[in-house]
């Protein structure tokens, strides 16, 4: 036999892995030891496959929500799913699918995108067993899913984002706390370029806690963006971006001053401690951001009606570029959108300025 005969018929080493030995792999994430063992290998295969930690998680999430539905919905005794066999699981028709789509909208109030992420999340796990050949059908393909409307992307005007900038950069009002006074001395410069970034480079929040020293390329004024499933993409950084970051750098006392290349680029503060933290969370991010626009809606009255939000500003960032005339395709490549359908959200801003253009028209 040859030796690519051979590594043909080696068995996958998935299947030979004991038990405990695919809990440890997973015992980053959480909840991850309550799930079947045959769910537990097909994570372990997108993990294999590139798939990022958040994402992981989330599947994880959904996979333990859809078990304790049917605990409920039969009134099983069961204490915990893990001892489920993928024997019982494989009577899973389309029928009880059908029930789990019905509470999810009637009774969960899901919309109609979370339904459709729980019922792919199902439907991806069939057809990784029908791979493995467990199976010969995928009864998730039989049901019919709720459709998705759509929605126009909400942003910040370029106006609103002056304004939004202005308040970022003011002095701290009379009647401030203390700990606000210390917050704003410690962590002013970074809060600032956390929201200049979003902004101006259109990066996932998550991408942006996870920025790494060495990815910021000074010289050749670029970002190096790890994005979903590791897929790497370079975004230029303006002349302004740059110097925003060297600000942000010289302002932090030099032992807290990330200075290597896999230092993370963005610091935390501990209050209790008095102390910068390496790296900082997605959660203290997104926090940070609610905090900043709340008390910008105070002078800025239209954003007390706009839901903004992190992924709102990387809607900001893509729709000025459409105004402005950059193609949908750079702005794909940009935003880091595995097509370009992802990115023909942002048609409403073409439409407006074809519109336009034809209401200018004149001989």
């Amino acid at each position: 036999m040859s030796l690519f005969a051979k590594l043909n018929r080696m068995p996958q080493t998935e299947e030979h892995e004991h038990f405990s030995s695919k809990l440890q792999l997973l015992s980053t994430f959480k909840k991850a030891g309550e799930l079947p063992g045959f769910v537990q290998d097909y994570l372990l295969s997108r993990l294999a496959l590139g798939y990022s930690p958040a994402t992981i998680q989330r599947y994880i999430y959904d996979f333990c929500f859809f078990f304790s539905y049917v605990k409920q919905a039969t009134g099983s005794s069961e204490a915990d799913m893990s001892s489920l066999t993928l024997d019982d699981f494989l009577q899973l028709q389309k029928d009880g699918i059908e029930h789990y789509l019905s509470y999810l909208a009637l009774e969960v109030e899901n919309e109609a995108r979370t339904i459709n992420r729980k019922l792919s999340v199902l439907q991806s796990l069939f057809d990784y067993l029908i791979k493995k050949g467990k199976t010969e059908t995928n009864p998730v393909l039989a049901v019919k899913r709720p459709k998705i409307g759509k929605k126009e992307p909400v942003y910040l005007t370029k106006e609103e984002m002056r304004q939004f900038f202005k308040q970022l950069d003011a002095e701290l009002p009379t009647g401030t706390s203390e700990r606000q006074k210390r917050y704003h001395q410690y962590l002013k410069e970074r809060d600032f370029l956390v929201i200049h970034l979003l902004v101006f480079t259109g990066l996932r929040i998550s991408e942006l806690a996870s920025l790494r020293l060495k990815q910021v390329q000074f010289e050749r004024r670029t970002i190096l963006v790890h994005g979903k499933g590791n897929k790497e993409r370079t975004v230029p950084l303006s002349v302004e971006t740059i110097n925003l970051i060297r600000r942000y750098l010289e302002s932090l006392p030099k032992k807290s001053r990330p200075a290597h290349g896999e230092d993370p680029l963005l610091v935390g503060y501990d209050f209790k401690t008095g102390a910068y933290l390496p790296g900082v969370t997605v959660s203290a991010l997104q926090k940070m951001l609610q905090r900043q626009l709340k008390k910008a809606a105070r002078s800025i009255p239209s954003l007390q009606t706009k839901p903004i939000s992190a992924h709102k500003l990387r809607h900001t960032f893509a729709t000025a570029l459409i105004e402005q005339g950059v193609d949908v395709l750079t702005v794909q490549s940009l935003l880091g959108h595995e097509t370009v359908a992802t990115t023909q959200v942002y048609a409403h801003v073409q439409n407006k300025a074809r519109e336009k253009a034809i209401e200018q028209l004149s001989f």
